[in-house]
């Protein structure tokens, strides 16, 4: 760094005369790696572009706001002279939208460089000397950005900035919302200094640029003008500079002397001087690119899948996208061959995937959207039987919840609606409505609605009774009111509601007046994983399955064997996390996993006893 500041001591010096007017040009090639935890981390391409034109306004004096420079530093706003453009090459040679992305399990990278390495959970840096690397991700601890100066390691060099920080659009939030956090650390990325020197208060550091005024620390908010510090009246600060820490509205100028270093990095022995050589924002040439077809899957199993499809003429590589069906967002994998292992699926689910081929200079539009089902999962369970002896007399006339309403006359005593559904989130409150339907004498009916929370075939459970209405000989529509319970779980379950007039009747077995009708509610938000119940005994319990708890775990997992299961019956355990690499090294001693070790996120636990095996996920808190 030392070496890097003489020679741009020596470059100011040199171009002192025509510093002020005559900026180099460059152009930057920029990668944004999207590493996020949540679909809002998972920023749009639109937010991503908008970061990129901020860049190109304040380093070009584009920027509309930079006319309310004071008068006393208003001769000093530079034109940089740089500009930036999303990578249209990547390292290979290969077409490229200078945007990748990966979904991580880490809610929050901190400073410690993980989120640049693919080891540590992040995404790569693509060579230094050909790119700028942003990569976006939550940091935490109330930091919106940081940077590398030059001179620093190649694998680390370029800037991270938290997702609702980068651009001035989508995400964004106030009051650094205008993207100028990316102009601030890019500022660092290109040699600059905080304009206060980092001395603290002491009035004794400098930024290494002749006309900036000396000031005590840094400013937030919108300071007014003229804030002195360090002696440096009349005119002050100069805190609309882009290297303070003002808000996003109350910064809008680099100083001419700020340029001059900047732009030393592109002169003679400049610490970033190949970025002037780079074919990174030079699309390969090339012609048609035909879409790729005859999509296939195969070697299904409860966690992997093989994929497959015709070779493209022209095809230099492939983009492979892939979600669970219905999914807000993709995984993208870039490769060469024709075909791609996936691992670290979820048992018994439906992924849905699309591909396309990258040729030279150009990229073909994607498939069609091909699926297939990973093997295993959780067993549909089977309900009891529920149904009036008699409807000579009432019936079940009418029942809505959300989207499920119907209007019906008398069913034989039991109506089968699964087909009809609607979604309930965890922790939200409800209201279902229903009426009895009566012929002649209006008899006293009770009502009462279940739904079967944990999935594991009854009702019997607690706070799966929902409702019971008291006895009531009014034809008209009455109301009950529940809330669904954070700890329910997620999926497809079974909503029983049952018209009786006979107070004792429950949820299961034949009755003598009355109707029951079911349906199908969908569970989101829930606390409860696919493939993890309570543990229960008696003819109600799951008697082949383990029995995961507490879920999540923080320290230790503990792992029941299935009630049916010989209580001498040894069994082992393994693993893995979301990419299906498997965890060594843990403790597993008397049905007890040590846990504590592993990052927080969501892993599976595969279970063998010798003859079978399964597998079911937990959480790590």
């Amino acid at each position: 760094m030392a070496s890097i500041n003489n020679q741009a001591a020596q470059f100011a010096k040199t171009n002192q005369a025509t510093n002020a007017t005559a900026a180099v040009t460059v152009t930057i090639p920029v990668v944004v790696h999207v590493v996020y935890n949540t679909a809002s981390e998972n920023i749009s391409d639109a937010q991503i572009q908008s970061q990129i034109d901020v860049l190109n306004e304040d380093y070009h004096k584009l920027n509309a706001d930079y006319t309310k420079t004071p008068s006393v530093f208003a001769g000093l706003v530079a034109d940089v002279g740089i500009q930036f453009v999303l990578a249209k090459r990547n390292p290979s040679g290969l077409a490229t939208t200078g945007i990748e992305r990966k979904s991580s399990t880490t809610a929050s990278w901190g400073t410690a460089d993980k989120i640049k390495k693919a080891s540590t959970g992040g995404l790569d840096a693509w060579p230094s000397g050909q790119y700028l690397n942003l990569w976006v991700g939550t940091i935490g601890g109330g930091i919106l950005g940081y940077a590398q100066f030059p001179g620093g390691a190649a694998a680390t060099d370029g800037v991270v900035i938290s997702p609702v920080y980068f651009g001035r659009t989508g995400t964004v939030s106030a009051p650094y919302n205008l993207g100028r956090t990316g102009s601030h650390e890019v500022g660092h990325w290109l040699n600059l200094n905080h304009i206060w020197g980092d001395d603290g208060t002491a009035c004794t550091g400098t930024d290494n640029v002749a006309d900036t005024p000396n000031q005590a620390d840094e400013n937030y908010g919108k300071p007014t003008f003229p804030q002195v510090s360090c002696s440096n009246g009349p005119n002050g600060d100069m805190f609309m500079n882009y290297m303070d820490y003002t808000d996003d509205a109350g910064m809008y100028m680099f100083s001419t002397g700020q340029s001059s270093r900047m732009n030393a990095l592109f002169g003679s022995g400049g610490a970033r001087v190949s970025l002037l050589t780079s074919q990174g924002g030079v699309a390969p040439s090339g012609g048609t690119c035909p879409t790729p077809a005859s999509l296939a899957a195969s070697s299904l199993t409860n966690t992997s899948a093989t994929v497959s499809w015709a070779a493209a003429s022209g095809a230099l590589s492939y983009n492979l996208q892939y979600r669970v069906s219905g999914g807000s967002t993709w995984t993208t994998v870039n490769q060469t061959a024709t075909s791609k292992s996936l691992t670290g699926l979820t048992a018994g689910t439906t992924y849905q995937y699309q591909v396309q081929t990258v040729c030279s200079g150009s990229s073909s539009a994607y498939s069609g959207i091909a699926t297939f089902t990973t093997t295993g999962g959780v067993v549909t369970p089977t309900y009891c039987t529920s149904k009036g002896t008699s409807v000579a007399y009432e019936y079940i006339d009418y029942v809505a919840l959300g989207s499920i309403s119907r209007t019906s006359g008398a069913d034989a005593g039991y109506y089968n609606g699964t087909a009809s559904s609607t979604t309930l989130a965890a922790g939200s409150a409800q209201t279902i409505s229903f009426s009895a339907g009566f012929v002649g004498t209006a008899y006293s009916e009770y009502v009462k609605v279940y739904i079967d929370y944990n999935q594991n075939g009854v009702f019997t459970d607690a706070g799966e009774l929902v409702v019971s209405a008291a006895a009531s000989t009014a034809a008209t529509t009455r109301t009950g009111s529940f809330t669904v319970p954070a700890s329910a779980k997620n999926g497809a379950t079974r909503l029983r509601v049952v018209l009786s007039d006979n107070s004792a009747t429950t949820s299961c077995g034949s009755y003598s007046y009355g109707e029951t009708e079911d349906y199908t509610v969908n569970i989101t938000g829930g606390a409860r994983l696919d493939g993890t119940t309570a543990r229960t005994s008696g003819t109600t319990g799951l008697n082949d399955q383990y029995t995961l708890y507490p879920n999540p775990a923080s320290s230790v997992l503990t792992i029941a064997r299935p009630l049916s299961m010989d209580p001498d019956q040894a069994f082992s355990v393994r693993v893995y996390d979301v990419r299906g690499s498997e965890i060594k090294g843990l403790s597993f001693v008397d049905g007890q996993l040590n846990v504590s070790t592993l990052r927080t996120g969501i892993y599976t636990l595969s279970v063998s006893d010798g003859s079978k095996t399964s597998h079911q996920r937990f959480v790590k808190e």
